[in-house]
């Protein structure tokens, strides 16, 4: 296809100028969600920092820091049991109960009280296991109703936005694509300023592919800041409770988990290195799956 065109340099250049300002009009107004004025230095729990920094879509390794915590400090009892399938294979299961949520915090609380309604009084997790696959709908829906939850508190933060992008992002495509589509035509024609049109059109689908992320300024900080606190629980350059937890919470190897255990002087989550104690909380609460938000 023959892409020359008889019109004049002034043309090119209008058109080139008119695409780009559209452009970074466009730009502005995605980047807008960003500037939210946060409070980077707000104070997030081992639970909302596993959160901000996984994501819905890792939010199991997040409850089971959760359970490790309200049970580190005595608030519910988990029971290891074995018992055997209808073909005698023997299983084992974890039980929750005997909770006393009078020392729990909201996070804490809403989480035990969705664990507890799939229950009566306690709650297994051969029986989470089973609602999982008999129940899908009424199962995710309780635990899409906790991630809600923790998304609220982002955004009463300022670390996330809740603004709609849909039809931004859409009409953004589009203008970005056809700023590139003239930048191509122009430099086709000889009028090598479409370069700039081609270049300028390649930061803004990066903009616009950034613009996804629900992270304002001072969100996009607290990441930063958790991406380094990842490295140094890497490295074992740590030995409070909380990293332990937030260790658990990123969902680290069990090799750099040991690491950080051994440096804590209180040994009250032993329990998680049982060999059957990840394994079976986590097919409980996913099985192969990840728990999604819908």
């Amino acid at each position: 296809m023959d892409f020359k065109m008889n019109f004049s340099t002034t043309y090119f250049f209008i058109i080139n100028l008119l695409f780009f300002s559209l452009s970074f009009y466009m730009n502005y107004l995605l980047k807008k969600k960003k500037k939210i004025i946060g409070d980077k230095d707000s104070n997030l729990n081992y639970y909302e920092k596993a959160y901000l920094y996984k994501g819905p879509n890792f939010i199991y390794n997040t409850i089971i820091a959760m359970i490790l915590k309200v049970y580190g400090d005595g608030q519910v009892e988990i029971e290891k049991n074995i018992y055997k399938t209808k073909r005698s294979e023997e299983k084992v299961e974890f039980i929750l109960k005997n909770l006393d949520d009078s020392q729990l915090d909201d996070g804490e609380r809403r989480l035990f009280k969705t664990l507890f309604s799939l229950g009566n009084n306690e709650i297994s997790t051969r029986q989470m296991d089973k609602l999982r696959r008999t129940e899908a709908d009424n199962y995710n829906k309780k635990f899409n109703d906790f991630i809600f939850y923790l998304e609220d508190k982002m955004i009463e933060k300022k670390l996330f936005t809740k603004e709609k992008n849909s039809l931004k992002i859409f009409i953004s495509f589009v203008i970005f694509s056809l700023l590139f589509f003239v930048g191509i035509i122009s430099v086709y024609n000889e009028k090598f300023f479409g370069v700039v049109s081609i270049v300028f059109s390649l930061y803004f689908y990066a903009s616009l592919i950034s613009s996804f992320s629900k992270m304002t300024e001072a969100g996009n900080e607290k990441f930063r800041k958790l991406e380094k606190k990842e490295e140094d629980l890497k490295s074992s350059k740590v030995n409070s409770e909380e990293d332990f937890l937030l260790a658990v919470g990123f969902g680290l190897q069990k090799e750099i988990l040991s690491n950080i255990y051994e440096n804590l002087d209180d040994k009250r989550y032993e329990i998680f290195f049982d060999p059957d104690f990840y394994p079976s909380f986590k097919t409980a609460l996913v099985g192969d799956h990840l728990l999604v938000r819908n």
